[in-house]
């Protein structure tokens, strides 16, 4: 494994989960120097993700070998931009609050490293969530980074990230797992009994983010950058896809829309109202 080029995710559905919801608190919480060093020391950490997992399953895997010199240098490539960024935040921003967000990102890139070399969890729908549940912390990260203050405006925020990222993980599973294994489709009430987690999950997640609004840790509106998902969890549920009809390039350019239309509702909401 040579040095060059640098190892990077080659997931494009992280990439594009991570882009839409750096996206969306830009439009959020607006763009300044201390967003922008957040930004790099977050997308550092997401790019050390690559060589680490890998270097993990090659030293633990069921065939056990020393990983390459070149997973170690872009290991510590990343890891150290990402530790700058953040040193730089600390020390002259006098950001402390990011601590916590970097011991909660520290502790969900251990929980993911030590599955790693099990390709059955890491593909599961826990195994999974762990991924996303890392990356939508960039979110009160760059609220902090904004305010300076880590409060329930940025829990806030993160809360509609999260909700917004782990609902592909349930909608994607039923357009594959279960709708592409029967060779035609069931009646109604089949087709929406076997939809029920994505269904359900949505319900959940317009009610939070209403409650959130109405307790003052999001705009009131800001449920509304939700609706997309819950339309598409709908319409994928009575829109039935049998076996061999399946397209996942569709389905993955169906989710780059839904986050890029989720960023745009959720900046919008959160320009017209100002909560401060």
């Amino acid at each position: 494994m040579p040095l060059w080029p640098p190892m990077i995710p080659h997931e494009h559905g992280s990439w594009g989960t991570f882009g839409g919801l750096i996206l969306a608190s830009m439009l959020a919480v607006g763009v300044d120097a201390q967003v922008l060093l957040t930004v790099l020391a977050g997308l550092s950490l997401f790019l050390a993700r690559e060589p680490l997992s890998q270097g993990v399953r090659l030293r633990y895997g069921r065939r056990a070998q020393p990983p390459p010199k070149a997973i170690y240098f872009w290991a510590g490539v990343y890891l150290a931009i990402s530790g700058l960024a953040g040193m730089i935040l600390l020390f002259r921003h006098a950001l402390w609050e990011l601590l916590w967000l970097g011991l909660a990102g520290v502790v969900v890139l251990v929980v993911h490293l030590a599955i790693a070399p099990k390709r059955r969890w890491v593909m599961s729908a826990w195994g999974e969530w762990i991924g996303v549940l890392g990356v939508s912390l960039i979110m009160p990260a760059m609220d902090l980074a904004a305010h300076e203050t880590l409060d329930r405006r940025a829990l806030g925020l993160w809360m509609l990230g999260l909700a917004q990222v782990t609902g592909p993980i349930l909608y994607i599973r039923l357009k594959v797992r279960i709708q592409a294994r029967l060779a035609s489709p069931p009646s109604l009430m089949q087709r929406l009994r076997a939809a029920w987690r994505p269904l359900l999950f949505s319900a959940i997640s317009l009610t939070g983010a209403y409650l959130l609004g109405a307790w003052g840790w999001t705009p009131q509106w800001a449920w509304l950058a939700l609706t997309p998902s819950a339309i598409k969890h709908l319409w994928g549920a009575l829109d039935w896809i049998p076996r061999g009809q399946l397209n996942i390039r569709r389905l993955g350019w169906i989710e780059v829309a839904n986050i890029l239309l989720f960023a745009v509702l959720l900046g919008l909401t959160y320009r017209l109202i100002d909560i401060s």
